[in-house]
């Protein structure tokens, strides 16, 4: 007998992201039954507006979610320390369900947003209920820095961790960069062992001018229909500025993600043709 679940709804521009990565998730199976309990019905529409934009658009996000994945299990072959690992605004993001083979007593992923945490543990306690210690979601606000501190102190407590490794991504469009440097001033100063894989918005001045439309038309739509003020962006200098000194940085921009994930260069053939990059920061 098949098992009966009513579907939780997602808001509109979350399930527009697991729409267009819907191909790379149905390749991991315990993936593919998470997002079956997810109703995606509400981002369609803009599913279809931005399709309009630019049709392969589901490449840039499961690049982006392929190269962000394997930079975590890179850090964590290259320093298999105790290790707390948080999805800061998580979301319905399943990339702790994409990790379940590196989690284990010694390495935690929590993740903490303000929205939805509940419903998220609740699916986790479902489908994987061997991994709920090493799984956990928390709601809590992650531009309230002692409240955050707090949060993954208690962590390190409790597992005896020695290095944190923060993931952010489809996060920083959404926050002013002083906010954003408060948040990683917070961590600097509590957590010596960090790294941090940071995905942001490159500025329109470093996008190759005949794709600029393309970022553009899609993420001033977003901005207006989620009412923010405006969409931040970061430059190379201005993340390793940010991060400051004490930290190894590897930028990679869409060219490479697309390489490493299929071998071929087929829609960012040099780096200035995508407006998505990561920032992999690492002090020990």
């Amino acid at each position: 007998m098949k098992d009966h679940f009513d579907p939780c709804p997602v808001s509109d521009t979350a399930a527009l992201v697991m729409l267009w990565a819907s191909r790379y998730y149905v390749e991991i199976p315990i993936v593919k039954h998470y997002i079956e309990r997810l109703d995606l019905t509400h981002g369609y529409p803009l599913l279809k507006r931005y399709n309009e934009i630019c049709p392969w658009y589901s490449e840039v996000i499961i690049n982006r979610k392929h190269f962000i994945k394997n930079a975590v299990t890179e850090l964590l072959k290259n320093d298999p320390e105790r290790t707390v690992i948080v999805n800061l605004g998580a979301g319905f993001s399943p990339l702790g369900l994409e990790l379940l083979p590196w989690l284990s007593d010694n390495v935690r992923f929590t993740e903490i947003d303000l929205r939805n945490m509940e419903i998220k543990q609740r699916l986790y306690a479902e489908l994987a209920p061997d991994h709920l210690l090493p799984l956990s979601c928390i709601k809590a606000d992650i531009t309230d820095t002692q409240s955050l501190r707090d949060i993954l102190r208690e962590k390190f407590n409790e597992t005896g961790s020695t290095r944190l490794i923060v993931v952010m991504e489809g996060l920083s469009y959404y926050i002013d960069q002083m906010v954003m440097q408060n948040v990683m001033d917070s961590l600097k100063e509590s957590f010596p062992n960090l790294a941090i894989v940071f995905e942001h918005l490159k500025p329109c001045p470093r996008i190759h001018q005949e794709r600029r439309y393309i970022p553009y038309d899609i993420f001033s739509h977003v901005r207006d229909y989620t009412g923010i003020d405006r969409m931040t962006t970061y430059a190379e200098d201005e993340i390793v500025a940010m991060l400051g000194p004490g930290f190894s940085t590897r930028y990679s921009d869409m060219d490479e993600m697309e390489l490493r994930r299929t071998q071929k260069s087929t829609y960012f053939p040099a780096p200035e043709y995508g407006w998505l990059s990561v920032a992999v920061g690492e002090r020990k």
